[in-house]
């Protein structure tokens, strides 16, 4: 399907490249932190709040991602300005999300957590959570997040893959709040109706 140029061809196609890796991102976010809440939540333990914030977060962004797309294709010029905002919106969320979650994560070494094969390290976790949970008193406590991502290699991997991920998702929402309004402008300028390119 052609991408719509709105003037400038190779904006409108260095957005979509930018909505796409941004969607990507999400769904590997999505991923990682629901299989953390599904391993945690097995346990009768909380899931940590900055996991399950970075869920809601990011299936709310994904959720605007896909809607957005259709969007830019029907050449929604007054649209593109609106986007730009809430792409604006997002990219300060994510940043939020990454302070949150970079502030346990920055000094915990992964390299010298416990090692081990996927059962040991699944076993490990499942261990770790429940000792927790019964040191606390009550089932329904909360773990937190450097306590999950410190129980073994994988979580201490993966919940920096969360961080990471976050943060290029910063930089992405950053680049398209800023083609957006170009786009916009360029389309305003021109004073015709967006057209489209052959990709």
């Amino acid at each position: 399907m052609p991408v719509p140029d709105y003037g400038a061809a190779p904006l409108a196609k260095t957005f979509m490249l930018v909505r796409v890796l941004a969607l990507f991102a999400m769904v590997c976010i999505v991923g990682l932190t629901a299989n953390f809440v599904a391993e945690i939540v097995s346990t009768n333990v909380d899931p940590p709040r900055e996991i399950v914030g970075t869920l809601t977060i990011t299936c709310l962004a994904a959720l605007y991602c896909l809607i957005s797309i259709p969007f830019f294709y029907a050449r929604a010029n007054l649209g593109l300005f609106i986007m730009a905002g809430l792409d604006a919106l997002l990219c300060l969320a994510f940043a939020i999300v990454a302070v949150i979650l970079g502030r346990p994560l920055s000094f915990l070494n992964c390299m010298i957590v416990a090692d081990g094969n996927a059962a040991a390290n699944a076993q490990s976790a499942s261990a770790f959570a429940q000792s927790l949970a019964s040191a606390s008193g009550a089932t329904g406590s909360i773990l937190g997040l450097q306590n999950w991502a410190a129980s073994t290699k994988v979580n201490c991997f993966e919940t920096k893959a969360i961080w990471g991920l976050c943060i290029a998702l910063c930089i992405l929402f950053t680049c398209s709040s800023f083609i957006l309004p170009t786009l916009w402008l360029k389309v305003r300028r021109a004073g015709v109706p967006a057209t489209k390119s052959v990709v």
